[in-house]
């Protein structure tokens, strides 16, 4: 079993993009990097929770090309960080919501969220305002923009809470 220690030092913003790309020699895919964002851990050791999160779905070694919700959710769980979804019919939308309308009118707190638009996983950090910025496989710490995924839509969201104390 894999041991884990999240630490807010390691949370969304303080590891990049850049970091997950040394560890796997390339790009990583979106799935497994945004449990190792907000979870703290190496990108393999992602690899491994969301094999361990669900056998079936994923090969027992290689790439993790194509992660499923229910299965990041259930692997940043079992990496102590808690993950809330929150219902898209609960927002102040008539339909799904982009990125941007998200961030500045879905009336979310300040924090750290996970979301999923349309083919991809992300972190989102909110500062109020209407201020984000974006973390995934690509950017690390990008304010959030029409180039920065602002235009897509949002299928799921969860807020993101510290780690979980060890015990």
């Amino acid at each position: 079993m894999l041991q884990l220690s999240p630490d807010p030092e390691h949370e969304a913003g303080r590891r990049g993009a850049e970091a997950l790309a040394a560890e796997r020699g390339n790009l990583p895919w979106c799935g497994p990097a945004a449990v190792a964002l907000a979870s703290g851990c190496s990108y393999a050791e992602a690899c491994a929770l969301l094999r361990a999160a669900s056998p079936p779905h994923y090969p027992a070694t290689g790439e993790i090309v194509t992660a499923y919700w229910r299965d990041v959710v259930a692997a940043l769980g079992m990496a102590r960080v808690r993950c809330t979804p929150l219902p898209l019919s609960a927002l102040p939308f008539s339909r799904r919501p982009t990125l941007i309308g998200l961030a500045r009118r879905g009336g979310l707190e300040e924090g750290l969220y996970l979301v999923r638009v349309t083919g991809h996983f992300l972190l989102l950090r909110l500062h109020g305002f209407g201020l984000a910025q974006v973390h995934d496989n690509r950017l690390s710490g990008a304010v959030l923009s029409v180039c920065t995924h602002g235009l897509c839509r949002v299928t799921h969201v969860a807020r993101l809470e510290r780690a979980l104390p060890q015990g």
